[in-house]
Formats: C-alpha cells, sequence, structure tokens
C-alpha cells in the first residue's frame, strides 16, 4: 500500500507496531482534551473559591507540561493564585516564578505582576486599630438572652387603658366657661393699657418723617410693647402709608375699621412753601374701645396754623399739636402754614445784591460820561 487509509472502527485501525506515528497523534490529541478540560474545571473552581479542588487537579499536571510552554505558564499561574488564597505565599511565590519563565510575553507580564504583589512588604497595622472579635463559644446563649428579655418586657408592659365611655355625650359646659372667663380677663387686662403714637414730622418740603410707637401708660414708667419704627415717606406715599396701619389695627382687633383720607398739597414760591394738611376718619359706627389711646403729633405746627379741628387739638411744646381722634364721631382736622424756605431766602438776597451792585455801578459810568468834545460832567 503506497499510504494508510483512516481506519473506520476499531477493526481497521492500525496496530502500534504497523502505524506507531498514528498512535502518537492520538495520545497527543486526548491529553490536550484533558488538559483544557482540567484547566476549565479549576477556572470555575477559582471563581467558586474551591481552591483546594484547584490544586489537586492541578498539581498532577504541572510535573507533565514545563514551565516554559504556554499551557504549563497559564497552570501555575493558577495554581499561584490558589496557593494565595490559602494563605500560602511561599508556594504562591514559586508559582509565580516559575510562571515567569515562560515563553508566552502576556503570561509572563502576569506573573511578574503576581510576584510583585506577592513579595510586597506586609502592612503593620498596631492592636488598637484592630476589632477584636469574641470567642462564641465563651458567650451565653442568645435563646436563654432573647427569652429573659420578652418574660422582662410581659412583665413591665403597663396595663391596658380602660374602654371608652359609651352612652350620650354631655356637652363640656365648664371647659366654655373657664375659657370665656380667661378670654374676658385678657380682655380687661389688655384693653385700657394701650396707647399709640404716631409723630408726622413736615419740616422737609415734598417729604415726612413718621414715627410709631406702641406703649403702656398705666405704669408708673411707660413700657414700650413694639418698638418704635421710623419711615421717612415722600409726602404723596403718606395717605397710602396710613391706610395701611389702620387696615392692620382693624385684624388685630377683628373689626372693620373705615379707611382715613388725607389731602397734602404744598406750594414752593422759591422764597418759601405753603402747605395745606386736611384729615377726615369717620370713625361713627366704630364702638369706643376701653383705654385705648390714639395720638397723632404733628410738628412743627403752632396753634395758630390750624383752621378747623374736631375734636380740638392741643399744643404740644412750641412746634408741636397733639390731635387724639376719638370714636362714634366724624374726626376732622385742617391745617395751613407758611414755612420761609432758608435757601430760597439766601438765593434771593444774592439776586438782590447783584442788582443793587449793576445799578450803582450803571449809574457810577453815567456821571463819568463826557458831555461833549472836551468837557465832562461835573
Amino acid at each position: 500500500m503506497g499510504a494508510f487509509l483512516t481506519p473506520c472502527c476499531w477493526r481497521c485501525s492500525p496496530k502500534p507496531a504497523s502505524a506507531p506515528w498514528w498512535w502518537a497523534a492520538a495520545a497527543t490529541r486526548t491529553m490536550a482534551e484533558a488538559l483544557d478540560q482540567a484547566m476549565a474545571r479549576s477556572r470555575r473552581a477559582l471563581e467558586r473559591g474551591d481552591y483546594r479542588q484547584v490544586l489537586q487537579q492541578l498539581e498532577p499536571l504541572a510535573d507533565q507540561l514545563p514551565a516554559s510552554l504556554r499551557q504549563g505558564g497559564e497552570l501555575r499561574l493558577l495554581m499561584a493564585t490558589a496557593h494565595q488564597g490559602l494563605g500560602q505565599n511561599e508556594r504562591a511565590i514559586s508559582c509565580s516564578r516559575a510562571a515567569g519563565s515562560c515563553a508566552d510575553p502576556q503570561l509572563r507580564r502576569q506573573a511578574m505582576a503576581l510576584l510583585a504583589v506577592l513579595e510586597a512588604p506586609e502592612l503593620q497595622v498596631g492592636a488598637d486599630r484592630l476589632v477584636q472579635l469574641p470567642q462564641l463559644g465563651s458567650m451565653p446563649s442568645l435563646e436563654g438572652i432573647a427569652k429573659g428579655s420578652a418574660v422582662s418586657r410581659r412583665r413591665r408592659q403597663p396595663a391596658p387603658p380602660p374602654p371608652p365611655p359609651v352612652g350620650r355625650t354631655r356637652s363640656p359646659v365648664g371647659f366654655a366657661v373657664v375659657a370665656v372667663a380667661l378670654l374676658l380677663g385678657l380682655t380687661l387686662l389688655l384693653g385700657g393699657c394701650v396707647r399709640v403714637d404716631t409723630a408726622f414730622d413736615f419740616r422737609s418740603p415734598g417729604r415726612v418723617r413718621v414715627l410709631q410707637q406702641w406703649q403702656s401708660p398705666a405704669a408708673e414708667t411707660s413700657t414700650v410693647l413694639g418698638g418704635p419704627s421710623s419711615h421717612l415717606l415722600l409726602a404723596p406715599a403718606l395717605e397710602g402709608w396710613l391706610q395701611q396701619q389702620v387696615q392692620g389695627a382693624a385684624q388685630m382687633l377683628g373689626e372693620p375699621l373705615p379707611e382715613p383720607e388725607l389731602q397734602w398739597r404744598e406750594r414752593n414760591w422759591l422764597v418759601g412753601v405753603q402747605q395745606k394738611l386736611e384729615l377726615q376718619w369717620d370713625l361713627t359706627a366704630v364702638k369706643a374701645v376701653p383705654g385705648l389711646e390714639l395720638h397723632l403729633h404733628l410738628r412743627p405746627f403752632a396753634e395758630r396754623s390750624v383752621q378747623q379741628a374736631r375734636p380740638e387739638v392741643a399744643q404740644e411744646g412750641a412746634t408741636g399739636l397733639d390731635w387724639q381722634p376719638q370714636p362714634a364721631m366724624t374726626n376732622r382736622l385742617v391745617l395751613r402754614c407758611w414755612r420761609w424756605s432758608a435757601l430760597g431766602l439766601g438765593a434771593a438776597a444774592i439776586a438782590a445784591f447783584l442788582s443793587l451792585t449793576v445799578v450803582l455801578r450803571a449809574q457810577l459810568e453815567g456821571l463819568k460820561a463826557p458831555v461833549g468834545p472836551g468837557q465832562w460832567r461835573d
């Protein structure tokens, strides 16, 4: 026969004596398949953390495969990882060094990297930084502790609350009487001890400075309830501010209050300002609150500035008026005054002085003018 035929069954297979090359190839192929299967099982065991099974499968194969082959280097890397997982660092270092002689450059780099990790110095940690776990055998039984705590909880449980009352519900008359008495007492205590002072200063033309203060005059020394608040307003905004304050007072009292009507007019004549104030507040539908006092202080106004006042205005100092609006009546106040302007007077004086200077200079030049050729006026 010039060529060997492919065997179709065991009867047609060549004998070892007649075809040794065929038997050698078959043995090599069988060993390679067994090696691949063992490597696959070892990788799965390594992923599960079963390091002893990895070593049991790979140690018999390590004697047959030299470290210079690719399969031998990969096998020793798996063994080094298993030894490291079991805490056998010396054996892991030995396997890593053996894998470092592999012909495959990639496996050689992996072996050197693993060897560097294994040969790294161990970090020394003090005892104070470690957590000591107690021995489970020396601890008391948790079942006994749980039973004891359950018994103690049952003993400490309070008595169950009494059942809710049944029957017809009675109205809490006593509570209502106490609440009404308390509210009346607070009303009597707070009523009659509040005084509201609002001061308007009209010194600057077109601007008004407002100072408001709530205080209690019942004591020997006035006690400020709300700290004094100061505002600088333009004259057109004064009416809106006053209406806003009245709305706030109405919310506090719980009753509607009519809004006041205020008109403020100014005319600037350069040397002075003519001012007129008209304030009307209709409180005919408002009941009197015992002890509540409202004071409007107007400065600087003299008593002669008052054209109409209901109720009457009291003089307060040399340049001030005190007006107290009263409930159950229509309150009206009309003021008119003239204020000299220092700036305007100064400007008028300077203008008059300049005019007089120009006139005198013209007269002097007229006296020195010549009457005719070569003649001068005496």
